[in-house]
């Protein structure tokens, strides 16, 4: 039980770490957004100074009828003279023409860049809420393990108290008491240890009837499972659970086990599918450690719930080298890779269960469970 309650401690230990990492990154991009706006309305502002004195300097020309230009060239000592002043008026010309065609540049980029750190901010905010659901499951678990390991310990304590009870009452019998009591004990042991083994009969023929139920009940899901991946092979398409065909025939085209290759198409029968934080429901909702939980487990594999446990689940495997049916770890995240340098995962409340690209973030590890 102690075990159990540090390995949750550690890994709240490191969610909260994440979210911390991830509110100094939101901190760092919105001062980098703020930094852009200065940018951006210093462009603004010389592009349209640019611009109006482009505009004082046309006006005046059409208004002198170019009369202070003709001048100009009339008053040219040479011909070497005039061709030097008649450039210097095409130079003026072009000169305003680059100027504000360059702020104009200017402000596009500075605009592109506003929009791009906005994005990178969103999907901050994204991981940042992901992460804060994880953390709020992990204390759930901690508490609910603190409780039951003090529970434990009272009844120790109760049981310890009756034992001596009972001592202390043998100790003052007398013999002729204790002989009878000892006789009454064994016969009482004797039919004691009769119902105990027919009780214990009885309860492991239930428990073996129950347990042959349950393997029937879970071969029969899981052989569904593969059917239903198994026709996906031969056709590409795989029927999600919200009545959405998805063409799954690149993940068979990929390397890999088929073993790994049936269940990265399993998984994209939930796509569409809400996420719940804490859930593990493929129809209902699952959350991201939830999701690959529970598309393993109907394959017979139990692996660990959480995120922070998956990451030294199986063995480790390079990005290169990654197969359908691996388990890609981000920081507070999980998903399951689908081939083609894809992923399908429970990615947040508002987009459910999706498929995204693998490197949309970087990742910690990927671990091979098959």
């Amino acid at each position: 039980m102690e075990a159990q309650i540090e390995e949750v401690t550690e890994a709240l230990v490191e969610v909260m770490a994440d979210i911390d990492e991830l509110t100094e990154q939101i901190v760092a991009k919105e001062a980098e957004i703020a930094e852009a706006q200065v940018e951006y309305d210093a462009a603004v502002e010389e592009e349209n100074a640019q611009y109006e004195a482009m505009k004082v300097r046309i006006k005046y020309m059409y208004e002198t009828g170019d009369s202070d230009y003709v001048m100009l060239l009339t008053q040219a000592g040479s011909m070497a003279d005039f061709l030097t002043k008649a450039d210097y008026i095409e130079d003026l010309y072009e000169y305003d023409r680059n100027m504000l065609a360059t702020y104009q540049e200017t402000v596009q980029k500075v605009a592109e860049l506003q929009e791009k750190l906005e994005q990178e901010k969103s999907n901050l905010l994204s991981l940042q809420s992901d992460a804060l659901a994880e953390q709020e499951y992990m204390e759930q678990i901690q508490s609910e393990l603190e409780a039951t390991a003090a529970e434990y310990a009272s009844e120790i304590l109760a049981k310890e108290g009756e034992a001596a009870e009972y001592e202390a009452i043998i100790a003052t019998q007398n013999a002729e008491i204790k002989r009878r009591q000892e006789e009454a004990a064994r016969r009482a042991a004797e039919e004691a240890r009769r119902r105990a083994e027919e009780a214990a009969r009885l309860a492991a023929q239930k428990a073996a009837d129950e347990a042959a139920k349950k393997a029937a009940e879970d071969a029969a899901r899981r052989q569904e499972s593969v059917d239903q991946v198994a026709d996906a092979a031969d056709t590409g398409i795989v029927q999600t659970t919200n009545k959405v065909s998805y063409d799954v025939s690149s993940i068979y085209s990929a390397g890999g086990s088929e073993l790994g290759k049936s269940i990265a198409a399993y998984a994209c029968k939930f796509i569409g599918n809400p996420y719940v934080p804490g859930g593990t429901s493929l129809t209902e909702g699952a959350d991201c450690s939830g999701f690959v939980y529970s598309v393993y487990k109907d394959f017979g594999y139990s692996v660990p719930r959480t995120s922070f446990a998956l990451r030294s689940a199986g063995t480790e495997v390079s990005y290169e080298n990654a197969q359908p049916g691996d388990v890609v770890c981000y920081p507070g995240h999980v998903g399951i890779y689908i081939g083609n340098g894809m992923i399908v995962h429970a990615s947040t409340q508002k987009t459910g269960i999706k498929v995204s690209n693998a490197n949309y973030r970087g990742f910690i590890t990927i671990r091979r469970i098959v």
